[in-house]
This record gives C-alpha cells, structure tokens and sequence, in this order.
C-alpha cells in the first residue's frame, strides 16, 4: 500500500513540474505569431481601413496619399526593417529559454511539496495514532494487546514449540502480575529445569505462597532453603527465609535469617520496621515457650530504647475508606462493573497491602482496610506505616490497572493516626 502511494505521489509530481516547465523550455519561432503581434500588423490593418474609406468615398485621393504617408512615417520610427520577415524575426527573438529558472522550479517544487507532507501529513498520523487508543478506551473497548493476551498468547507458544529459560521465567512473572498464581508456579518449575538459580526457586516460591493464601507450602519452603544454600548472603532469599521459617514454627530460625538483615533495617525505616514485626512475634512465641532471647534491638544490633521500640513496631492498623464515584465517570460503566479498593505501600514493593473488591451499583459506600487483608503474611500497612489508599473500577475485572479503568487515590502518611479518608473515583487510567 505504501509503494503504490509513492509512486501516485511521484508522477503527480513529475506531471505537475513538466507543466511548469515547458512553456520555459519552448522557443516560439513561428513568424505569423511575431508578425501579428508587431507593428507591421497595424500598419496593415490601418492600411485596409484607409482604402475602404477611399472605395466608399468618405476621402478623396488626395487625403489618403497624405494619410498614407503619416502611417509610414510612424511605422519607420517603430520598426528597424522594412518587410514581414525582419519584424517576424525581431519579435521571435525576445522569447527565450529560460533554463535555470526552469531547473529551480524541477528541484524546489517536490522538495517543497515532500516537506509539507512530511509536516502536515505525518503530524496528522500521529494524531490519529494518539487519538486512537483513548477512543476505544471512552468507549468502553479494552486496549488491544493487553497483558491479558499478550501472555495468553506466549503460553500457548511456549506450550507448542517450547522456549528458553528466559522465555518460561517472562512467563511465570506475566502470569503473577495478573494474579494467576497457579499457572506463574508452573512456569517458573519449567525454568527452573534448565538451570536452576536462587531467584527463580524464590519466585516460584513466592508464587507457591500467593496461591496458597500467602502462606509458605513445605514445597515452597524447601525452594526457599535450596536458595539460602545457594545463595546465603542474598537478601530476598535471607527475607523469604525468615518468613517461611516463620510460618513454619521455627522462631529461633527465623530470627537468625532475619538478623542478617540489620544493616539495610538501619538504612531504611521501612524494611526496618517489618523485621521488628517478625522478630517480635517470634521473640514472643519463644519467651512463651520458655525460652530465653535476648532484645529486638539486641538482635539487630541497634541501640534504641525501649519506648521507641514500641513505636517502630505498631498495633494492628485500620483505615475506613468513604468510596464515592463522580456521575460522569458512573455514566461510563454498567452497575455491575468491578470496583477495587486496596491499599499500597508509599514507598516499597507495589504489592497491595490490603484490598476489597465491590461492584459500581454498591458506591458509594465505606470499607475499612486492615492488616488481616494482607496477601502475605507480614506485608501489611503496619509494616509500612505510610501508604496510599486506592479505588478503581473497570470493566475487564482485572487486578491490573489498565487503559480505560478509572481510578482516585489517596495518600496516608501514617497509618497509625489516620482512621478515616475519603476517595473519589475520577481520573482516567492512561
């Protein structure tokens, strides 16, 4: 399609230059046109009129030689020659050739015309090109391409021709970020095949966890202790580690992985504040057991008191979260459309924290967000503390925020002195 519009756009071009060009280019010689257009032909048409004036005897013969002689007079002041032939050729000589103005014309005129197009017809493409995802989008269509198909349609490949370790591992993560925690398992076990690393038995592990309802399976706990083997200073895997020693009863252990830790919770208040939650649960299990186990700031090497302690390790968090949508927005959905309300960490794993899931026809309303909803055990907003609060409908009914979707947020700096916020659903998904 766009060979033959080049070629259309060529010979329009060249059709359009040709005919500027040619009268340039063309010498008229014909002797009747200069012969015409001189004096030569005046002075025989006034020549005529005079003798029919004498034939019609409106003047004498007298009064035409003298008439007569007056044209004469005038047309030896105009013309250097004295016959048809040398006027002809004085007049044909004035039109010339004019090539280089004709060659100006043969260049400028296509480059000219290809810079407009350039300008005005790809500005109006990529107009189109922009325009045309946000129109599906108002319309209610769902983008083409989504992750949806995009990874439906790479499963199905991989299923039929087989494919890389790379290749199975974009799987496993595509299938986790859509929440299909089961197929993101498998995945990462056919990766894992080839070649087998600390990260992908922590994903897979972790995906193992997610679909059991975020609790660590002996089969996910054994992948996390095959990475800690073979890779025992990493830091996700020293994570994992506590957390499904943890889940599994075995405290002390948990608290040993979690301690090596202590130079990043020193860094940064957030992991900080989610190694005292598991190191104090599982302080407490021990002592509870008799057992004998020195301070959290102790284990982590720190030297805080104990009353700021207590306040880098808060209670069960809640938040009560008004949900409302605008009526334009409203208009745009059916009542039966999936409305989201989760929580998110400020800053840290985009994983929710906390979420409920509603229809459009119950807002508004008011849910309240709390530690108990949390997809893993310890990713809660008391881990955090600041995060932000969101609400989005769609269509599609995905986790995943797509094109299309509407969404409002809000922020909560701590969520240990904020009980109540209001959200109001009215900014387009790009």
């Amino acid at each position: 399609m766009d060979f033959v519009f080049w070629i259309v756009l060529l010979v329009m071009l060249l059709v359009a230059v040709v005919i500027l060009i040619f009268p340039l280019l063309r010498v008229r010689p014909s002797a009747a046109i200069a012969y015409k257009d001189s004096n030569l032909g005046l002075y025989d048409d006034k020549l005529a009129e005079l003798k029919a004036d004498l034939s019609e005897g409106r003047i004498d013969q007298e009064q035409y030689e003298l008439a007569r002689q007056e044209i004469d007079r005038e047309l030896l002041q105009d013309v250097p020659a004295d016959s048809d032939a040398s006027a002809a050729e004085l007049y044909a000589t004035r039109i010339k050739r004019q090539p280089a103005l004709a060659l100006m014309i043969s260049v400028f005129i296509p480059m000219l015309a290809f810079l407009v197009y350039m300008q005005l017809g790809m500005h109006a493409f990529s107009q189109k090109q922009q325009t045309a995802p946000q129109a599906e989008a108002q319309a209610g269509q769902p983008p083409v391409g989504s992750v949806e198909d995009m990874t439906r349609q790479l499963s199905q490949r991989l299923q039929q021709q087989g494919g890389s370790q790379e290749e199975w591992t974009m799987l496993g993560r595509a299938y986790k970020h859509i929440g299909q925690y089961v197929l993101s398992a498998e995945a990462f076990a056919k990766a894992l095949e080839s070649n087998p690393t600390a990260q992908l038995m922590i994903e897979q592990s972790e995906s193992i966890a997610l679909a059991n309802n975020q609790r660590f399976t002996p089969e996910a706990r054994n992948l996390v202790m095959r990475a800690l083997e073979m890779e025992p200073s990493n830091v996700n895997v020293l994570w994992f580690a506590g957390v499904a020693e943890f889940q599994a009863g075995n405290f002390r252990e948990s608290i040993d992985h979690l301690a090596r830790l202590s130079d990043q919770a020193k860094q940064d208040q957030e992991i900080n504040r989610s190694l005292r939650l598991y190191i104090d649960r599982a302080r407490n299990q021990l002592i509870a057991a008799g057992e004998s186990v020195p301070t959290t700031d102790e284990i982590l090497g720190t030297a805080q008191v104990s009353a700021s302690t207590a306040e880098a390790t808060p209670g069960e968090a809640s938040v009560q979260v008004k949900i409302d949508v605008s009526q334009d927005v409203r208009s745009r959905f059916t009542d039966g459309d999936t409305v989201f309300v989760y929580a998110k960490a400020a800053e840290g794993p985009k994983m929710p924290l906390a979420v409920q899931r509603l229809t459009l026809a119950q807002l508004p309303t008011t849910v309240t967000l709390d530690d108990s909803m949390a997809m893993v055990e310890g990713m809660n907003m008391s881990s955090f503390g600041s995060v932000v609060v969101s609400a989005r409908v769609t269509t599609t009914g995905s986790a995943i925020a797509q094109a299309g979707d509407y969404i409002g947020e809000f922020r909560v700096d701590d969520v240990s002195q904020t009980d109540r916020v209001e959200v109001q659903i009215n900014t387009l998904v790009q």
